[in-house]
């Protein structure tokens, strides 16, 4: 009697911990991709690139960043979070704009850009310059400008959270961003 009852009880926490196991395993998955309508919006560029997005992703971000040849690219897009590569001529910038829901973040991989920011667009009164490996905090609410001041590229990556940008998006140049609406 025993021998069964103590089998039976090993059998059964087994059981419940292979139960226990699929279930967590189940959970862990990563969502699927949900299909997005086709829409044709005269403001998003033909431009498309993979976007590894949704997906586990590895990279050497430096590398990558200061590889990019594009002014904008969407390069991961996830449901809560997005991570775009960006390249700035001399010159060229992000222009002033507010996020009124999301932070930004931006990592000055390569260049120098002065960074403007303020809580109204009238008032820009935090003005720092930046440089190689330093890091930018946006929060939400502020308005923000980022001009590289270099005679060279700005290499940079930004993330925001959530996504400000269609998955996979390139804008080439920053003349393709003329009239872009995020």
């Amino acid at each position: 009697m025993k021998k069964s009852v103590f089998f039976i009880r090993f059998s059964l926490m087994h059981f419940c911990a292979a139960l226990i196991a699929f279930m967590f395993l189940s959970a862990c998955q990563p969502p699927t991709p949900t299909e997005e309508a086709e829409v044709e919006d005269p403001m998003i560029p033909e431009v498309i690139t993979e976007d590894m997005g949704r997906q586990p992703w590895v990279l050497d971000i430096k590398k990558e960043t200061i590889e990019n040849p594009h002014y904008r690219e969407a390069k991961w897009t996830g449901d809560y979070l997005q991570m775009v590569f960006m390249s700035l001529n001399p010159m060229d910038g992000i222009d002033l704009e507010v996020h009124e829901n999301h932070d930004q973040f931006i990592r000055i991989e390569q260049g120098e850009a002065r960074v403007l920011m303020g809580e109204t667009r009238e008032s820009l009164l935090f003005d720092q310059m930046v440089y190689d490996d330093w890091a930018v905090f946006i929060p939400a609410g502020y308005w923000h400008e980022v001009r590289n001041t270099g005679e060279n590229e700005l290499k940079l990556y930004t993330i925001y959270a959530p996504a400000e940008h269609p998955s996979g998006i390139i804008h080439e140049t920053y003349e393709d961003t003329e009239g872009y609406e995020h």
